[in-house]
């Protein structure tokens, strides 16, 4: 499997020895400790065997079209900026359109 360039994809070369020497057992898994308690992974495997744990974190499907659409995301962390830095209008409630029907 290949993709593509992978130094795009390592964003840090620092890396720190976790266990001298782990051994997967019969079924192919292998404990990591606390430094990868509960967390998800990306595995990449390179030509000589070496293998990358890439920590991911997964989306809901309806919420994909965000990282999908640059225009609006790029929207979306302008209004995210804009509110923490405190630059608000109330526009008062909206409560008044909750039941509204919407024509799609």
């Amino acid at each position: 499997m290949s993709l593509g360039d992978s130094s795009n994809m390592i964003e840090n070369q620092d890396f720190q020895i976790v266990k001298d020497s782990a051994k997967t057992d019969d079924k192919g898994r292998l404990t990591l400790g606390t430094v990868a308690k509960a967390k998800t992974y990306r595995v990449l495997i390179n030509q000589v065997g070496q293998i990358l744990l890439d920590p991911i974190v997964n989306i809901p499907e309806r919420e994909l079209w965000i990282w999908q659409n640059s225009i609006a995301r790029s929207s979306l962390e302008v209004g995210i900026k804009q509110a923490s830095s405190g630059e608000l209008h109330d526009l008062g409630s909206f409560a008044q359109y909750a039941d509204l029907e919407i024509d799609e």
